[in-house]
């Protein structure tokens, strides 16, 4: 999971985000990585309306995207839904005051159990450090500098409020209002145990959030690569033509397709190396990004995903008995 003392960088707003309507009354906020939104949000919406599809990394990238929502429409925001636990797709909740925070159940223990403990920490961590350096005042004028960047950072951590999913699901929740519905879906193990979609079957639309990394190697930290490829087979099944992924450019069935093939030719590099008894070192070192994927974004995070499925598949040969032998002839 993204480190939450990222916050404290001060990260730029980088390009400006795009805002491209992809429906009538649907829209997607596709975002640069490397500005402080760093995962795609969108919102869609209603007669009456609005719901938003994650809110981004940081409080002020959650105020900008709901000015751009602002900007289309003066509906309210009723419900804002989180795709999964990760900060970069949960920091921006409180810009939505009043709205319901909906997600699966796993999302919501994930921000509870894992967001939450490593946000008080930080801020402690934080507060620590700044009474250490206060202390020493008065100092050199690095000194101060720190002091003034320490207190930012503290300010910064102290600003954000970890808001969790309140209205929770373990399947599958419809939205509907006006002639749109809604379909909110868990498809199965992937990016995480509680990634969700949305999807609008009366626009064959799907906002898969990181279930579908667009051109781009995954995060797997929190993956269960073996399964990713089912659920994403899952993904394909609905009747959609349009996905907007959590990180890349609004995408095709084919863009999926090639994630999906992305997926497969992880595990067939990796298998062999399995089967023949290497070390993980030795496949970490070794297996290499194939072409199909050298000019996809994220290529830093290949050596993650070869340890992953090395470890996933080891996993599943300690866990399969070995074939019985047959009984000895006498």
């Amino acid at each position: 999971m993204l480190a939450v003392l990222l916050l404290a960088l001060g990260l730029p707003a980088a390009e400006p985000p795009e805002i491209a309507q992809i429906a009538e009354g649907v829209y997607a906020r596709v975002v640069s990585p490397d500005g402080n939104a760093v995962a795609n949000s969108g919102f869609v919406v209603l007669e009456h309306s609005v719901v938003v599809f994650d809110t981004h990394f940081t409080p002020e990238a959650g105020e900008e995207l709901r000015t751009a929502i602002r900007a289309v429409t003066d509906r309210p925001v009723r419900y804002v839904v989180n795709s999964h636990g990760h900060t970069d797709h949960t920091h921006g909740n409180q810009a939505f005051p009043g709205a319901h925070l909906v997600g699966s159940d796993r999302a919501r223990r994930d921000v509870i159990e894992v967001d939450l403990p490593a946000w008080e920490r930080a801020l402690a961590s934080a507060e620590s450090q700044l009474r250490a350096l206060g202390a020493a005042l008065p100092g050199s004028a690095d000194e101060r500098t720190r002091l003034r960047q320490q207190q930012q950072y503290r300010d910064t951590l102290s600003r954000l409020r970890i808001l969790p999913p309140q209205v929770t699901f373990e399947r599958g929740l419809a939205i509907r209002e006006g002639g749109r519905e809604i379909r909110l879906l868990y498809l199965g193990a992937g990016h995480t145990q509680g990634d969700v979609v949305l999807h609008l079957p009366g626009e064959k639309i799907v906002f898969a959030g990181d279930l579908f990394f667009n051109r781009a190697i995954p995060n797997v930290e929190d993956a269960r690569v073996l399964e990713w490829g089912a659920t994403v087979d899952a993904l394909l099944a609905l009747d959609a033509d349009t996905f907007v992924p959590g990180h890349g450019a609004v995408g095709s069935r084919e863009d999926v397709r090639a994630f999906r093939r992305y997926l497969h030719d992880l595990e067939e590099l990796v298998r062999p190396a399995v089967e023949r008894g290497d070390s993980l070192q030795q496949a970490v070192g070794t297996i290499e990004v194939p072409a199909a994927y050298a000019a996809w974004r994220f290529q830093n995070f290949f050596p993650a995903n070869v340890q992953k499925m090395y470890i996933e598949l080891k996993e599943r040969s300690a866990a399969v008995p070995p074939e019985a032998e047959p009984p000895a002839k006498r």
